[in-house]
């Protein structure tokens, strides 16, 4: 250990001390270490392609899955064109509609 590592580690601990007195948490001081970056190798560079396409994948999927919601859910004749949230807000009053529906047809 080095002389400086001692006296820095001899004021954490009086730190710590003053501030335990008046209820402060006090962390140990951290050296850092300055890395150079390393150069994107090719397996990172498959990675990030295998990563786009599965996201292209899942977009796709998100997309035929709302499609499918805007047959099921009757939209009306607002707009010939309805965002995603509007979709969805559609489709959960739709569902809570039938909710009541099927709990009146209970009793």
């Amino acid at each position: 250990m080095s002389i400086a590592a001692l006296l820095q580690a001899a004021e954490f601990l009086d730190r710590r001390e003053r501030e335990a007195e008046h209820g402060y948490a006090s962390s140990m001081p951290v050296q850092i270490e300055i890395t150079r970056r390393k150069p994107k190798s090719k397996k990172s560079q498959g990675n990030r392609s295998t990563h786009n396409e599965l996201e292209k994948n899942r977009r796709a999927h998100l997309r035929n899955c709302l499609e499918k919601l805007k047959e099921l859910v009757p939209l009306g004749p607002e707009s010939s064109r309805h965002t995603t949230l509007g979709l969805l807000t559609k489709a959960k009053a739709f569902i809570k509609s039938y909710q009541v529906f099927f709990i009146v047809m209970r009793k």
